[in-house]
């Protein structure tokens, strides 16, 4: 064993007496009892519990294009003619984005006067998707909205309209600032912190609607857009950011209030616009679907 020896002359401690020593701060811990306690610890206890994520969802309500909340829009469906389906040659009603009316779709005046089960039990249904594409999406949540006779189907005396003069036609509004209106389809429930924690806190979704008709047991699909060809369809043109089916909506936390709007692609915007979310005349912002196959 080496033991350094120093002698220290008492004349050399000064008037004080004392003997300075340097000491270094540096150690290495021997047993790693430190990194255990300190980082070892820490690792495990973060893999070991799952992650808080809040699933709290909140409402969102309907923008026009400038994220100006509106209070109630309307949803229109255009189906084929019955006597151009007939004839060969499959054509829409009319020329613009206005809806068919409801003879297109075999109904009749008793239906709508009446009531009855087959009319009031057909729906469209709103789905909506995380992608625009059919192989690889998942269905994140749906809304249902029932025929109903409202003031679109009706004249000034409140009379219901003939089946070939009753445009198919929903008006969605605030449950409470839009009582009369239909409810359902309005606003939009989603998980807060997705939207919250996405860039720009907006978050994409992709909608599809569809039309179930109580009458001949058929689902229509409906799409935002008259930009097809009947005979030429194929699946590059129906999905994907740029195909006619899939309608993007966004959902945004604008300073802590949260709205959604619809958002068509570059397709989906041609004459006669499926979504015209700031009309000119003095309509309401409407959403206009036609019939995809006949």
């Amino acid at each position: 064993m080496i033991i350094d020896k120093r002698k220290i002359l008492i004349k050399n401690l000064g008037d004080t007496g004392s003997i300075n020593i340097n000491l270094t701060n540096n150690f290495f811990p021997v047993d790693n009892s430190e990194l255990i306690k300190d980082k070892f610890v820490e690792d495990e206890v973060k893999k070991s519990i799952n992650p808080i994520i809040d699933y709290k969802k909140v409402m969102f309500k309907p923008t026009d294009n400038n994220w100006n909340i509106i209070t109630k829009f309307k949803i229109n469906l255009n189906f084929y003619t019955r006597e151009s389906i007939k004839m060969g040659s499959p054509l829409h009603r009319g020329t613009g984005s206005q809806p068919g009316i409801y003879s297109d779709l075999g109904f009749i005046f008793d239906d709508l006067f009446c009531r009855t089960s087959r009319f009031i039990n057909s729906f469209l249904r709103i789905s909506f998707f995380d992608k625009p594409y059919s192989g690889n999406n998942n269905l994140l949540s749906f809304t249902d909205i029932y025929t109903q006779v409202g003031k679109e189907q009706e004249n000034e005396f409140g009379i219901t309209l003939p089946a070939d003069q009753s445009p198919i036609s929903f008006v969605v509004g605030d449950p409470i600032l839009e009582s009369n209106e239909v409810h359902e389809g309005y606003q939009f429930y989603w998980f807060k912190d997705l939207v919250d924690n996405s860039p720009n806190k907006e978050y994409e979704l992709y909608m599809v609607l569809q039309f179930y008709n109580s009458l001949n047991g058929r689902v229509y699909d409906m799409v935002p857009s008259k930009d097809f060809s009947i005979g030429n369809i194929s699946l590059n043109s129906l999905e994907g950011e740029k195909g006619i089916l899939y309608l993007k909506v966004i959902l945004k936390n604008d300073n802590g209030i949260y709205k959604y709007k619809f958002t068509p692609n570059v397709r989906q915007l041609l004459v006669p616009p499926g979504v015209n979310l700031n009309p000119t005349n003095g309509d309401y912002p409407s959403l206009t679907f036609f019939q995809l196959t006949p």
